[in-house]
């Protein structure tokens, strides 16, 4: 059974994206739909930045790089400096900002590895950028054929996978910009279908060799999926928003 150790409180509204300091575990990156991001430290259950007044909710957030944050808001991700944030800081404190998102497509989802960025939006555009070459925006061809929800890198390997409302998930090779494999939930009853069709909600890739990657769905099914072919797993009575 785990216990609470710590609750952490600030936020007027839902929170929307919730990350673990990639360097230091016992760091954390929230964002709400109160327009703000905050991060804690677990160990005293603080928030010990804020950053306010963004235009928008924030949709997504991450750690990027050794030092710096990615918040998406809108369609901009927004590059701060943690060593050079102050206790509340304003939105506009940036040390860059990517217009990520074509036509004001609002972002939906981010992943941040080293010093890459990824996005996805809600035309179902996947995007990457690199932080320390901003005005290079790399946007892949033969994008989700709807809302693109989730999107994540692979810890070691050049690749990169994203779920939408397509009820796809794709996984992409990063330095082609090409599909390397999309995997379909398998075919269920269509009354059940029509009711909660399985949009991918949250994406990740398997801790083991025998999957390619494990999605979460808006029917409540975690699917597993390898070259040889994906099955569904039963799992929650409401939407898999996180893995």
């Amino acid at each position: 059974m785990l216990k609470q150790t710590a609750r952490l409180q600030g936020h007027k509204a839902g929170i929307t994206t919730l990350v673990a300091g990639s360097n230091d575990r016992d760091m954390l990156l929230s964002g709400s739909d109160d327009r703000t991001c905050r991060i804690w430290d677990t160990r005293t259950g603080k928030a010990i930045h804020g950053i306010v007044n963004f235009a928008h909710e924030i949709t997504a957030a991450g750690f990027v790089s050794e030092s710096c944050l990615a918040i998406a808001s809108g369609s901009t991700v927004s590059i701060y400096d943690q060593r050079s944030l102050s206790i509340v800081a304003q939105a506009g404190s940036t040390v860059m900002t990517v217009e990520q998102a074509a036509s004001g497509s609002e972002i939906q989802g981010l992943s941040a590895r080293g010093d890459f960025v990824a996005c996805v939006d809600e035309d179902g555009c996947v995007s990457i950028c690199d932080i320390t070459d901003p005005k290079h925006l790399v946007k892949f061809n033969n994008p989700h054929e709807a809302l693109a929800s989730c999107v994540c890198f692979h810890p070691e390997e050049p690749i990169l996978a994203t779920g939408g409302f397509d009820q796809n998930v794709i996984v992409w090779d990063i330095a082609s910009e090409a599909r390397i494999n999309s995997f379909m939930p398998p075919a269920a009853d269509d009354a059940k279908q029509m009711v909660n069709p399985p949009f991918v909600y949250s994406v990740d890739f398997a801790p083991t060799e025998e999957y390619m990657v494990v999605s979460g769905h808006a029917d409540g099914k975690i699917m597993c999926s390898s070259e040889s072919g994906s099955f569904s797993l039963p799992c929650h009575n409401y939407s898999v928003s996180v893995l």
